[in-house]
């Protein structure tokens, strides 16, 4: 018995052959990386290794849920999936800090979204080493559209938002505490069952997730006020035991998928699919926007007064002694980007080489 768990064991541990490569996304298997990106991505790598990495996409957690992802890409339980930092804010802390930097003003997921990738792979060290520590490695990455509520009643003013229980997390928890609502740390798929039962009033998040989600059977209205972009999600988080075995040819193909997959996600998911998803949610949901009061400019302007003393004393609770040159990287970043996404527009394959060009190609793949 111990001889045979002690070899089970040590398959777990040891890196997938080519063909077993398994993804595991905890989202619905509807949602949009699933559907539109993941399958296209693995695609690019199988044609560009020519046919000796191929990857199969386990969605809906079947292997593990938000929270145990990096426990299981760790582990070799799969050797990738999605990772978001927000759920277990400890095992990341670095790039816990720049997810919970929420970017206001233009709603643009392109600059933010190649922002984050320039911090985290250019301007954040301990981002990498905190990554390489769970035995693991990242490619590639995204932030959304700006946030907006969705509830299951209208909120209209800042009165109206005091005391709502609101699923929110990172720097989005701290912001609607300080405008008296009440976040719950929810995940995504643990917000449907809260919102169904009356656990929840609002949903804090993208317009799309209202569809691929199905929060828009509870919450039909959605406020018509931006409360800023988070990310990055980090979309190809890969076992470094399986990374270590392929080749520097086969580590630049992955890497071009994860540039692509940012791409995707910024353009396809949190611009098109977000516009589009929004109006049919108003055409067959019964779903309306809602026209809320000035005084919801107070929300992001009183954040921004402390979140960045708020970041960086979260990270020195982490024990990460400054975090703030990262945290001023990336908004500079930001400001860098504006202008490149205008010039990529809606193009994927253009943002997918500017990525390349601006991160990944000053990026030591031996190193990373």
């Amino acid at each position: 018995m111990k001889l045979t768990l002690a070899i089970a064991l040590s398959l777990l541990a040891a890196p997938a052959v080519a063909a077993d490569l398994v993804y595991g996304n905890w989202t619905p298997a509807r949602e949009y990386q699933n559907v539109n990106v993941m399958p296209e991505a693995f695609r690019m790598i199988e044609k560009e290794t020519n046919g000796a990495i191929k990857w199969k996409l386990v969605p809906g957690g079947q292997l593990a849920d938000a929270k145990a992802t990096f426990q299981a890409v760790k582990d070799g339980l799969m050797q990738a999936g999605l990772a978001i930092v927000t759920y277990s804010p400890n095992v990341l802390p670095s790039t816990y800090a720049i997810y919970s930097t929420l970017i206001f003003g233009a709603d643009d997921p392109v600059a933010a979204s190649g922002a984050a990738m320039e911090a985290v792979y250019l301007h954040c060290p301990s981002c990498l080493e905190e990554i390489k520590k769970l035995n693991a490695v990242s490619l590639g990455g995204w932030v959304s559209s700006s946030y907006v509520l969705a509830c299951r009643e209208p909120v209209r003013s800042l009165a109206e938002l005091k005391g709502k229980r609101i699923r929110a997390t990172g720097g989005g928890a701290e912001m609607f505490k300080l405008a008296g609502a009440v976040p719950i740390g929810a995940t995504l798929t643990e917000a449907v069952s809260l919102l169904q039962r009356g656990g929840m009033d609002c949903q804090y998040g993208i317009a799309d997730w209202l569809r691929t989600f199905g929060y828009g059977d509870f919450t039909k209205y959605v406020m018509d006020y931006p409360l800023g972009m988070s990310g990055p999600a980090l979309g190809l988080y890969l076992n470094r035991d399986t990374w270590n075995a392929f080749t520097p040819e086969q580590k630049k193909a992955h890497v071009k998928a994860g540039a692509w997959m940012a791409a995707k996600m910024a353009i396809g998911n949190f611009i098109i699919a977000n516009e589009d998803g929004l109006k049919m949610l108003m055409r067959d949901k019964g779903v309306s926007m809602v026209k809320v009061a000035s005084d919801f400019d107070q929300i992001p302007a009183e954040y921004k007064k402390i979140e960045r003393a708020r970041n960086v004393a979260a990270a020195r609770e982490f024990g990460l002694a400054d975090i703030g040159p990262v945290i001023d990287a990336y908004e500079k970043a930001v400001e860098r980007w504006r202008p490149m996404s205008k010039e990529i527009g809606r193009d994927v394959d253009k943002f997918t080489d500017m990525l390349m060009r601006e991160v990944f190609s000053k990026v030591d793949l031996g190193k990373l």
